[in-house]
């Protein structure tokens, strides 16, 4: 690993640890949160399984992201191995369906990771890396605990601490 993937792998790190011990934004519309007040729920794996499966038309599936294996490499690293269908989605222009995880306390996020699944703890990642994107937002997009549908251009990452990242990326309707 490089000096440059090392640092980015230690701020990714660093700002997953602190968006899990740091209370999240409130939801669009809501009233700011007191001091001491617990989130609202989070969904059940069950319900977060079910609205991945229920996601809408033209969205990518998860499940097609989840086919990506994590290998060791000739040269003794881990790394992806993405299926030819995966290949194909580099530089496409795709949807996708999932939960917001917040990298900081604000009410709207530039720079987050979308997951497959809802955070049920606030100290657990919701999946493993072929479960997770990061996104990259032109216009900060409005937290919420809602699964919602993100637009960008999805690159497919062969040698960084996430496997998939969209930039350009914006909330799209559903």
């Amino acid at each position: 690993m490089t000096m440059a993937h090392e640092l980015r792998f230690a701020r990714l790190a660093a700002a997953l640890a602190c968006a899990a011990l740091l209370p999240f934004a409130a939801p669009a519309g809501a009233a700011p949160p007191t001091a001491g007040a617990a989130p609202p729920p989070a969904l059940t794996l069950q319900q977060g399984m079910q609205a991945i499966e229920a996601a809408p038309a033209g969205t990518i599936p998860w499940q097609l992201l989840m086919q990506a294996k994590t290998v060791q490499r000739a040269n003794k690293k881990f790394g992806p191995e993405f299926t030819p269908q995966i290949k194909e989605l580099n530089n496409q222009q795709v949807k996708l369906y999932g939960f917001m995880l917040p990298l900081d306390q604000s009410r709207k996020q530039k720079r987050f990771l979308l997951t497959a699944y809802s955070p049920h703890c606030a100290f657990c990642m919701p999946g493993g890396p072929e479960s997770i994107v990061e996104v990259i937002a032109d216009k900060p997009v409005e937290f919420s605990y809602e699964p919602v549908v993100i637009a960008g251009k999805m690159e497919v990452l062969n040698d960084d601490v996430v496997y998939y990242r969209l930039s350009g990326a914006s909330q799209a309707r559903e």
